[in-house]
């Protein structure tokens, strides 16, 4: 698993978690990630990579509380990456792998820099970081995302898509070389059983 690529996931789900208005604009989306509290996503990941015959693709669920996030990935192989504020950690079960460090990490630090202005809904701080393009039909709304300092992130661009009235439901990140990575979203109910089961997940992922 690559802790980036699992990282831009969480720029979908925090960012378009909520339902959204009818009329979007920049700042109804936003406005939607700073109020966001609790989200469970079953997700579906495609990536098309040159050096492959044909697509990967993988598929798990996702969560999000005020305070974690917990990422299991189901298939092909089961593996979860979890976070919280100060640290991340990953467990593959088949392979016994286990990592963790601080979010404050270089390779962190990369990826946390480019989607927190996302994540906090800070206009002014994505402004910052991107090259914004948003569009909004009667059908459905489109945010597209271009890093200003190539040099210094993952991707060249991320597109991000919902039907009007409707959280995110699509995500695709282009990278420099022309690989790409699409992500299918379908929002889940989020309960006091789905709770316990992120609590369980985190102490999983801890070795606890």
């Amino acid at each position: 698993m690559q802790f980036h690529v699992k990282l831009s996931l969480l720029l979908a789900f925090l960012l378009l978690a909520g339902s959204a208005t009818a009329n979007e604009t920049l700042e109804s989306i936003l406005a939607i990630a700073a109020k966001q509290q609790n989200t469970s996503i079953d997700y579906r990941e495609v990536r098309h990579l040159q050096l492959l015959n044909g697509p990967w693709q993988a598929q798990g669920r996702m969560f999000v509380t005020a305070s974690v996030f917990v990422m299991e990935q189901l298939a092909p192989q089961r593996q979860l990456l979890t976070a919280n504020k100060h640290r991340f950690w990953l467990y593959v079960p088949d392979k016994n792998i286990r990592r963790t460090g601080m979010v404050t990490t270089p390779m962190a630090q990369r990826n946390f820099a480019l989607f927190k202005p996302i994540m906090h809904g800070d206009k002014k701080a994505l402004e910052k970081e991107f090259d914004i393009h948003f569009t909004s039909t009667d059908a459905q709304w489109l945010l597209e995302l271009e890093p200003k300092r190539a040099n210094n992130t993952l991707y060249s661009r991320i597109s991000v898509k919902g039907k009007n009235g409707h959280a995110a439901e699509y995500m695709k990140a282009e990278m420099p070389d022309g690989d790409f990575t699409e992500w299918f979203f379908q929002q889940q109910h989020f309960s006091s059983t789905t709770e316990k089961q992120v609590i369980k997940l985190m102490h999983e992922a801890k070795g606890k």
